[in-house]
């Protein structure tokens, strides 16, 4: 009488973590549209959202409602942009005008300035465009006028826009020069004795475009220019010229630029994803693609806004969604499961046993059966085949990497299978 010899399985066959984490309502997240992200100083996540602002701590969200007076401040109309300055502080401003503070002690929202409305009877939306610069400077800018707004002496000035535009990003060059984009393009201006002048730059006015985003990398002295459904162009301070990228992404909204490192910089895009830009040769790939087949794999391509962490975990304010979190540090998995009705798929998701042969195959024994996934060398395709002619009753166990000796079956890499 043959012997058989069993192999106990004392550790999981894979051992890989997950590459894509989602962060939804279902988790906390106040709403699945996320406007902006931040991370504070301790560490915390900031998430702007159609509802408000959400903080994470990596378990749990916690919501913070802003209040003016009474009344709780939610529309659309007020929660519009989120920044950290330099002390780490950070800033909630909407298209009202009003400005909102995070005070750590309290840990609460305080409304610090709000624009007076009397001045606006017939604007809702009196501010286009809000931004925080390096001078302790909150810009609320609309067509016909930019208010400063400064956070250590709470001083309010008034400078005549004279773009007469209205201003959709801005890029600080220095300390009183900079690059201000437009619904029309893009222009170089100077601040300087509370007024704003317009530097002419033939090869920047040539720009005709609506601007979406701007990223100034002041260690080369480019500027990266992002447009609605226009694609990229970069201005090199350097040389004076405007480079425009032979793959462009033209047929889609370009809606955040991002450094991934010192050479290569990520672009957020309203339908098509995450690309990735090089700094130095202008080539452009994808990064984070939607891959709607995979369990694991990005479920989205909506892209608000987009951070690096200093773990180059890569946060996605990704509608739907809501936040989806990619950690290269991993490498990407396939999930495996049974699907009603389709025979590629696994017979049963209660797996007992796993098995690779010396031909690299895969066994699964299963409480309803044994199925085998095929790996062809040549091309590295996979093909799941379903083994329903007898059904397992006692499962074999084995080490990872077994290798099946002839003596044990009687036949040179089959498997032996106890059954009824």
């Amino acid at each position: 009488m043959k012997k058989w010899l069993f192999l106990i399985l004392l550790f999981p066959l894979i051992c890989v973590a997950q590459t894509y984490r989602y962060l939804g309502v279902e988790d906390g997240l106040s709403n699945r549209r996320v406007y902006c992200i931040q991370k504070d100083k301790t560490g915390y996540m900031w998430f702007l959202t159609h509802e408000g602002i959400d903080r994470y701590n990596g378990k749990e969200f916690k919501r913070y409602k802003l209040m003016d007076g009474d009344a709780e401040v939610n529309s659309l109309l007020n929660l519009n942009w989120l920044y950290i300055d330099q002390e780490g502080v950070l800033w909630e401003i909407g298209k009202k005008g009003k400005v909102f503070r995070y005070d750590q002690i309290h840990d609460c929202f305080s409304l610090v300035y709000k624009l007076p409305m009397e001045s606006f009877s017939e604007q809702p939306d009196p501010v286009t465009y809000a931004w925080l610069d390096q001078n302790k400077h909150i810009w609320l800018c609309n067509k016909d006028t930019i208010f400063l707004y400064n956070t250590d002496t709470k001083q309010v000035t008034h400078i005549k826009n004279d773009i007469s535009e209205e201003i959709t990003d801005i890029e600080q060059i220095d300390e009183s020069h900079f690059f201000i984009g437009t619904e029309m393009g893009i222009h170089y201006a100077q601040l300087e004795n509370n007024a704003l002048k317009l530097i002419n730059c033939d090869k920047l006015e040539s720009v005709k475009a609506q601007v979406s985003d701007l990223h100034f990398d002041k260690k080369i002295r480019k500027l990266f220019i992002g447009t609605f459904l226009r694609g990229i162009m970069v201005y090199d301070m350097n040389t004076k010229s405007v480079i425009r990228p032979d793959y462009n992404l033209k047929d889609i909204s370009i809606t955040r630029f991002k450094p991934l490192n010192d050479k290569e910089l990520l672009i957020a895009t309203d339908g098509g994803g995450v690309h990735k830009i090089n700094m130095d040769t202008y080539q452009i790939v994808p990064e984070i693609v939607a891959d709607y087949n995979s369990n694991c794999g990005m479920n989205g391509n909506s892209i608000n806004d987009i951070f690096v962490d200093d773990e180059e975990r890569i946060w996605l304010a990704n509608y739907p969604i809501g936040i989806t979190i990619q950690n290269n540090r991993y490498t990407s998995y396939k999930w495996i499961k049974h699907s009603i009705g389709n025979k590629q798929s696994l017979i049963n998701d209660q797996v007992n046993a796993i098995i690779e042969d010396r031909e690299g195959d895969l066994w699964f024994a299963t409480n309803n059966g044994i199925s085998f996934l095929i790996q062809r060398p040549d091309n590295g395709d996979r093909c799941l085949v379903l083994l329903k002619s007898r059904k397992v009753i006692k499962a074999i166990s084995f080490l990872l990497y077994a290798k099946w000796l002839p003596e044990l079956s009687g036949q040179a890499g089959t498997l032996p299978v106890l059954t009824r």
